[in-house]
């Protein structure tokens, strides 16, 4: 088959994620089984459109772009839905113009920011869906602090329009497929299971170490540094550890983010955490790196943790496992899954830091029981993870979605030329995008005042034009004189709202004015 994998993050330009990681895995997974697979990702904020070749995979990398340059108050009042209507609108074109060229049996995309909106609306081709994370679970759960706006509820809304059109669902873990089912109404049983594919080939027990070897039992994180991956709760527990083992050494690595409190760094506040707690020496924090040198960072590791609040099936806990290390994981969402409690690893409870800090002192202090899980581990990822094996899944998922595409290919929501959808959608988001815009104006003097603010900066003559206009209308109240010609320049003003538009040359509303004049007077005539 020939197959489009739509991806916003793809490594290494767009970060080393969890949607990121499964793509490329995934994308060399259907190649090495003998299928031809193309990528459409965004590039670089710096970086032009360009294609890259990762390995015998052609990746198509595109800049974000508006559905309309003019669409000023969307991007003040819905900021996120702006950011998904901006990468799903890139991705949706260069997508079509290379399926124009060269068809594509199926595309493929996640839900999450609802990137597959264009494909699900338009009906196009057989699409698969995939699940990570939709947004309304972040909405349920306040994850990330989100909040049900009606930002972040047109956010989900597209995002549920796009899984109920799509052909085929799939999920990583059992416990995302049941929150979607019920989000959506949907029968569970028509969620596919399918885990997230790796490489043990690369993330295996053998190889170099990233750091040098040790008489300490080394605890591995890797995440980036906010709450929902659970940070907070494993520095409150180093402590608690290092008061019954002194051999212990934390390895912290991962981004830093603005998630603490009032919207400030999280590292800061955990060294502050550590340094109150007299524990910095056996913490040590490392900037997140790339994909390709963390199965080094694994091997130098004995035990991995995985304290995620929430997670749908956290990569770090495959990566983990791949490479031999026995993990720690909480039973909230799908790490439980991966990982088999007392066979590979221990489920915890997750926002526990006294049940992270019981199950850290139960594995340092027994070698033999480390050993015994790391090797169940690496057992489990080879048998039923590797990337092979769960491309050979998929692409049967994908014959499923061909044949489910032709028993409704009438059915989609757009049932003009796909060609037509964007313009389509720029033309109702303009409207929607002055509704907004009109109002603001009409009852908020804050939003007139900035208005005008913005005219005098970039638009001063048009500024002047309509301060002169407002003089002469007052001037012909106040003398009961009319002036005609120079009247009519400022009906047609405000007739055009020039309020919103581009600035128009003296001459062309002398013109209108006059043109306006001329009209009347043929009809006081007749």
């Amino acid at each position: 088959m020939r197959i489009c994998l739509i991806s916003r993050e793809y490594p290494p330009e767009t970060g080393f994620g969890g949607i990121a990681t499964f793509t490329r895995h995934l994308a060399h997974g259907l190649k090495e089984i003998g299928h031809e697979v193309e990528v459409v990702s965004l590039c670089k904020d710096d970086n032009p459109d360009h294609i890259q070749e990762d390995d015998g995979v052609i990746v198509h990398r595109v800049q974000q772009e508006w559905l309309g340059k003019r669409l000023g108050t969307i991007s003040m009042c819905m900021p996120y839905s702006r950011y998904v209507l901006m990468t799903s609108t890139a991705l949706w074109r260069k997508f079509f113009q290379i399926h124009s060229r060269k068809p594509f049996d199926v595309v493929d995309t996640p839900e999450l920011l609802a990137e597959g909106l264009f494909p699900a609306i338009t009906r196009a081709l057989p699409l698969l869906i995939r699940l990570y994370t939709p947004h309304s679970k972040f909405i349920a759960e306040k994850l990330h602090n989100v909040t049900p706006s009606f930002d972040h509820e047109f956010v989900a809304g597209v995002e549920r329009v796009a899984m109920l059109s799509a052909d085929v669902l799939t999920s990583p873990s059992l416990d995302l497929a049941r929150f979607v089912a019920s989000d959506l109404n949907y029968d569970l049983d028509d969620i596919h299971i399918v885990r997230n594919p790796i490489d043990p080939s690369q993330f295996s027990p053998e190889g170099q170490k990233a750091l040098p070897d040790t008489d300490k039992v080394r605890v591995l994180f890797v995440g980036r540094l906010e709450e929902r991956k659970g940070i907070h709760y494993l520095v409150d527990a180093v402590k608690d550890v290092v008061a019954v083992n002194k051999n212990v050494e934390f390895v912290i690595i991962g981004d830093d983010t603005s998630t603490a409190h009032g919207q400030t760094s999280v590292l800061a506040e955990l060294k502050e955490k550590i340094a109150r707690d007299k524990v910095g020496d056996y913490v040590k924090f490392i900037a997140r790196i790339p994909l390709t040198e963390l199965p080094a960072h694994y091997r130098s590791a004995d035990i991995s943790i995985v304290p995620s609040v929430y997670d749908n099936s956290p990569y770090t806990c495959q990566e983990a496992m791949s490479c031999g290390n026995p993990v720690i994981g909480t039973d909230s969402g799908g790490t439980a899954e991966y990982l088999v409690d007392g066979v590979s690893g221990i489920a915890i409870p997750p926002r526990d830091s006294a049940a992270i800090a019981d199950a850290l002192n139960r594995l340092i202090s027994d070698r033999e029981l480390r050993e015994r899980m790391g090797a169940a581990a690496r057992k489990r990822v080879v048998e039923e993870f590797d990337r092979k094996e769960i491309a050979r899944q998929t692409a049967e998922l994908y014959k499923l979605a061909g044949t489910r595409y032709k028993s409704r290919a009438e059915s989609g929501l757009y049932r003009k030329s796909p060609e037509a959808m964007l313009a389509d959608a720029a033309f109702m988001l303009s409207a929607f995008d002055t509704m907004i815009y009109d109002t603001l104006y009409q009852y908020s003097w804050r939003f007139r005042l900035r208005h005008w603010g913005r005219l005098f900066v970039k638009r001063p003559r048009l500024l002047g034009a309509k301060i002169c206009c407002k003089l002469i209308a007052s001037v012909d109240r106040l003398t009961f004189r009319k002036i005609p010609m120079l009247s009519r320049c400022g009906s047609y003003l405000q007739e055009e709202s020039i309020k919103r538009s581009q600035d128009i040359p003296l001459a062309t509303l002398i013109q209108a004015g006059a043109a306006s004049e001329e009209q009347e007077n043929v009809t006081s005539a007749r």
